[in-house]
């Protein structure tokens, strides 16, 4: 009885070890992240939040990103402060990353992991100068748009969840507040 567990072990041992690198080297958005992680890694050699505005514009769902961040807020928005919202709402984000430019350093990207959720794809990628990044990707036509990117273990999109509500709640649901808040 022993052996035989001793076997199970070892044959799911050697499942994982070989199936991991092949669901890794099939990802279907092996291209797509080959594409955001080239741009990215330029945008942390610029080091300013424009050049990760611009990389995010053409990679990210920005859109959908932002009204994540909103949360339980989301109906307060109304549709004149759309514009003024989203354009703030990128802006943080590029400085939010403008911060976090080391963890982007590299010159080339090994996907790791990819797993499909049903909604998505969730991807494990490592940089060249040894930093990984998860990526959270929904397919769009063709291709596909990150929601949601992990550097250092901190999500973009729930770290400006976090943020854009409490900001909100303490004043009151006032999505005018963050408005501010975001203007400076």
């Amino acid at each position: 009885m022993n052996r035989i567990v001793q076997s199970l072990y070892f044959t799911a041992a050697l499942l994982v070890f070989w199936i991991t690198p092949v669901a890794a080297a099939t990802c279907p958005a092996e291209n797509f992240i080959q594409s955001a992680g080239e741009a990215f890694m330029g945008a942390s050699r610029e080091g300013s939040p424009a050049a990760f505005m611009n990389a995010s514009s053409r990679y990210a769902d920005l859109h959908g990103i932002a009204l994540f961040a909103l949360g339980q807020y989301r109906k307060n928005l109304s549709s004149d402060m759309e514009g003024e919202y989203f354009s703030r709402a990128r802006t943080f984000m590029g400085r939010f990353m403008a911060q976090y430019a080391s963890h982007f350093s590299g010159t080339g990207v090994t996907i790791t992991s990819c797993s499909d959720s049903g909604s998505g794809l969730t991807v494990g990628a490592k940089l060249t100068g040894g930093q990984t990044i998860t990526f959270r990707l929904r397919k769009s036509g063709s291709t596909y748009r990150v929601q949601d990117v992990s550097v250092s273990s901190i999500w973009l999109a729930q770290t400006m969840r976090s943020k854009f509500t409490g900001v909100i709640s303490s004043h009151g649901g006032d999505v005018g507040a963050l408005l501010a808040f975001l203007g400076n």
